[in-house]
């Protein structure tokens, strides 16, 4: 069951080591199936790929210069939770390890992961959200964050695995971001991380403020952001090389799998790429393109398994394999004074179902 915590608040330092410090025996469990995963993947040593992977890149310089607070927050989060801060560091380098081990094996493997969506509804709330796949060891490490409100930045509920400092989320200002791995366009050994890009985004008080950063930080990794205010929203395919706006068929939603879809980006480069990402592509259209839909067709969407060899929802697999929906996470923004909601799982939510959370709104 995912763990809903207090509101954690202080320092950019404080917060970190609050989050270590409730989730201590879970990043523990989290950093040891982490560096297991590695070495069934065929990764030799972790430790010393890990370490390898910190000295042939360069990301602490990105961080300093424009994240410098949400770097303060995962040294508290490692010293909080007793974690060397290397290797809690590296815990955050998710997509940045995907695209490292791509760079020295000249092979990707089956990463495609994750599902989001993003719909204006006439007269109803904004809905975002997505399928957060990852492998199966994340799996019973699960936490719910609630990160107070600081220094003029909105309080936030940001879904992650404990030790990293987010995934995706929501603020208290109705700005909702999620994302997805493009591995077709370029990556790169420096530049602002996929997990602190979020959080960085997440500090933003509206729309046009989050577009704006995400189009002008420098991206270390592949990614897709769809990101969401009440009545409108915006999506972003990102590279190291560069940021290319999507710009849907219909101006009120954004669906989105694992392969550009702005034509500047291109597709995937076979078909064998292309069958999987482009098979839940086509399950979310053809349950959300049209119509208004609401939480229960969301969740549908969600929650589906139209094609059996490629679901939406992806329960546990081979192992080192990305294939297993590590949570799931749908929020509905409205206006405020209007609290923002939001359905979280742990798991998979065909397994699970969704809980219910609450983040008041900040006006």
């Amino acid at each position: 069951m995912i763990v809903d915590v207090t509101p954690i608040g202080g320092s950019a330092y404080e917060r970190g080591r609050a989050h270590g410090r409730a989730f201590r025996p879970l990043i523990e469990s989290h950093l040891s199936a982490w560096l297991a995963s590695l070495e069934r993947a065929g990764m030799g040593d972790p430790r010393a790929y890990v370490a390898d992977m910190l000295r042939d890149t360069d990301f602490l310089t990105a961080l300093r210069r424009h994240t410098p607070d949400l770097l303060e927050e995962a040294h508290g989060v490692a010293d909080g939770s007793g974690a060397p801060r290397d290797m809690l560091f590296a815990l955050q380098l998710l997509d940045e390890e995907w695209a490292y081990r791509a760079r020295r094996k000249a092979d990707a493997g089956k990463l495609q992961k994750c599902s989001s969506i993003a719909v204006v509804s006439p007269g109803g709330p904004t809905w975002i959200g997505q399928n957060m796949d990852l492998g199966a060891y994340t799996d019973g490490h699960q936490v719910l964050l609630r990160i107070a409100a600081a220094e003029g930045r909105p309080g936030a509920l940001v879904f992650s695995i404990a030790g990293m400092i987010g995934l995706l989320g929501v603020n208290a200002a109705g700005v909702g971001v999620c994302v997805n791995s493009i591995p077709q366009v370029p990556s790169a050994p420096e530049g602002v991380p996929v997990a602190f890009m979020i959080r960085r985004l997440l500090q933003a008080t509206s729309l046009a403020e989050a577009s704006v950063l995400v189009q002008t930080l420098p991206h270390a990794t592949n990614q897709h952001y769809v990101i969401a205010e009440p009545g409108a929203l915006r999506s972003f395919e990102a590279s190291s090389d560069g940021v290319t706006e999507f710009h849907p068929p219909r101006k009120d939603r954004v669906l989105h799998t694992n392969h550009p879809l702005s034509a500047a980006q291109g597709a995937p480069e076979s078909e064998a790429a292309r069958a999987n990402t482009v098979a839940r592509l086509e399950s979310l259209t053809s349950r959300l393109a049209d119509g208004a839909p609401g939480l229960g067709e969301i969740q549908g969407a969600l929650t589906a398994f139209d094609d059996p060899r490629h679901p939406v929802c992806r329960l546990r697999g081979e192992e080192g394999i990305i294939n297993f929906t590590t949570g799931s996470m749908i929020s509905a923004l409205r206006p405020a004074p209007a609290d923002i909601e939001a359905w979280v799982s742990a798991g998979p939510p065909s397994l699970g179902g969704y809980g219910h959370a609450v983040l008041p709104s900040e006006t």
